[in-house]
């Protein structure tokens, strides 16, 4: 049976003002063993008015953030898991992993892991400020058939082990990630009917200004306003494959 990927975290960069994954080994990081849960959060925000002397409210819509992951990262120097990327398929199995570990490492000795510096380079990648684009950058998280892009939030570290002078053997980093479209991309997905937006529509069979302006606006009365900014000297007859322009309105 084939080996999963492990997990991968890769930094993007912007070059000419176009946005693209790194190929530079330094802007990716790859997991030392894949997690075994992660979480996805969504999440809806409501406008809630509290009205003094009622019991209620009704909540109306303002918006839907982008959803939210998050993932727990292992680093682990304290012998039991397998050093990264020199083990091929025994790696994903713990205490194989460890024997053939030490085999190897009796065969052709490796430095050994260094937990500290390999936060550092989880770090490098996720977290530490990029001058170029005057923040963080924008990562991508590649498993398997997930893909994720986004920006961390939120990263937590619990060191757990330790050697006798108090250098972390284990640590484990919780990191919370905010997904991440462009303008180009929420526009299209939201197909926003806004009122605060300029919409173009093209008219089709069975379309009246009226109709159309109340599926703008949720109100038909604004359709003498949006044939004045049509120059619409007859709204009466719309011809198909006219496009008219529903401007912001301020109700």
């Amino acid at each position: 049976m084939a080996t999963p990927d492990k997990l991968k975290l890769t930094a993007y960069k912007t070059v000419g003002g176009k946005e693209s994954l790194s190929t530079d080994p330094n802007d990716s990081y790859v997991s030392l063993v894949n997690p075994e849960t992660y979480t996805i959060n969504y999440k809806v925000n409501l406008n809630i008015k509290e009205v003094p002397g009622t019991s209620g409210s009704d909540p109306s819509y303002a918006n839907t953030p982008p959803p939210t992951m998050q993932f727990d990262f292992l680093f682990d120097g304290s012998g039991v898991l397998p050093k990264p990327s020199t083990l091929g398929a025994l790696s994903s199995i713990p205490i194989v992993g460890a024997v053939a570990s030490a085999v190897s490492g009796l065969i052709s000795p490796q430095e050994d892991y260094d937990v500290m510096k390999e936060i550092t380079k989880f770090n490098k990648v996720v977290f530490t400020y990029d001058g170029d684009q005057h923040s963080p950058r924008k990562i991508q998280l590649l498993w398997g058939k997930l893909i994720f892009d986004g920006n961390l939030t939120s990263l937590n570290f619990n060191f757990k082990l330790f050697k006798p002078d108090g250098t972390p053997l284990r640590a484990v980093a919780t990191a919370v990630f905010v997904g991440s479209v462009t303008d180009k991309l929420r526009v299209a997905a939201q197909k926003d009917n806004s009122p605060d937006l300029t919409h173009v529509r093209q008219v089709t069979e069975g379309d009246t200004l009226p109709l159309m302006t109340y599926k703008i606006y949720g109100d038909a009365s604004y359709y003498m306003e949006v044939a004045r900014v049509n120059n619409l000297t007859n709204f009466r007859n719309l011809k198909v494959g006219d496009s008219i322009k529903f401007p912001p309105i301020n109700k």
